[in-house]
């Protein structure tokens, strides 16, 4: 996730579609809370504080991990950038302390904003699909070189699918110069695959699937596991299709790394759910 914003352009389609996805997702976590019968007025004020706090410990987790800069190694140092799991775990401290300030159930909320999050997410993707962030590998052409295993993980997957071009100025346009994989003064950037729509799609059919579970009926935060297993599983393989992750270890990046984190964190929780009691529907 990137930042779109500068000091001559401040209204862009990125940030209007990223504001819309704010708005939805607080209008589904309204319903939610409604559900839940938890006042509408707590959402009403952890919305915009979770999305501050976030986008804070976002960027300062971003400045903690300057090699996950280096699009295309240190010819092409891209520092402004917001991680995204960062962002999430900082807004779901700000949903902790909130829960303790106010002795409400910090299960309850995290609920409450697990699918959210999701339709959000989903429609911010959108946005970074027409502002070229978070862009996929390069088609049609096998990569070759030191940086082939970030920009073309999976050649043969990459073959197979139609890609876009951006235009000149864009992330993706400024990796392939800055790699030489286009001569200066190039209308567009190489086909790259579109993972945003992809990421996109698959968030929409799980949300399909998920939307009327019963979470209410099963121990508080069996929900937010589920969404937690299903991204992280998600952006695993996807990022396999994304070539502005720096590849840190073997041949995984930074955000694949996270995605185990979270995996592994998510597996000790259910035997902490079992000692909850079920909550019935009201």
């Amino acid at each position: 996730m990137y930042s779109h914003f500068d000091l001559n352009t401040w209204v862009t389609p990125f940030g209007l579609i990223f504001i819309a996805a704010i708005l939805t997702a607080w209008a589904c976590a309204r319903r939610n809370a409604n559900v839940a019968g938890i006042d509408g007025s707590h959402i009403d004020l952890l919305m915009p504080v979770t999305v501050i706090v976030g986008l804070a410990g976002g960027t300062v987790v971003a400045m903690l991990m300057p090699m996950d800069h280096l699009v295309a190694g240190e010819m092409m140092n891209h520092g402004v950038r917001i991680r995204l799991f960062g962002m999430l775990a900082t807004g779901a401290v700000a949903l902790l302390v909130y829960s303790r300030l106010l002795q409400m159930s910090f299960r309850d909320l995290l609920d409450i904003f697990a699918l959210p999050t999701l339709v959000g997410l989903m429609i911010h993707r959108i946005g970074c699909f027409l502002a070229g962030c978070c862009w996929g590998d390069i088609v049609s052409n096998e990569a070759t070189g030191s940086f082939a295993p970030q920009i073309q993980t999976l050649p043969f997957i990459s073959n197979m699918v139609s890609g876009v071009q951006y235009p000149p100025g864009s992330l993706p346009y400024e990796q392939h110069i800055a790699l030489g994989l286009l001569e200066p003064g190039a209308m567009a950037s190489l086909p790259v695959v579109p993972v945003q729509l992809y990421e996109a799609a698959l968030l929409l059919i799980v949300l399909l699937l998920l939307w009327r579970f019963p979470w209410r009926q099963y121990p508080r935060g069996t929900i937010t596991v589920i969404v937690i297993c299903y991204y992280a599983v998600l952006r695993f393989f996807l990022e396999y299709l994304r070539a502005d992750g720096h590849i840190v270890v073997g041949n995984l990046t930074v955000t694949q790394l996270q995605c185990l984190l979270l995996l592994s964190l998510a597996w000790s929780l259910p035997g902490m759910l079992k000692r909850r009691s079920i909550v019935p529907i009201h």
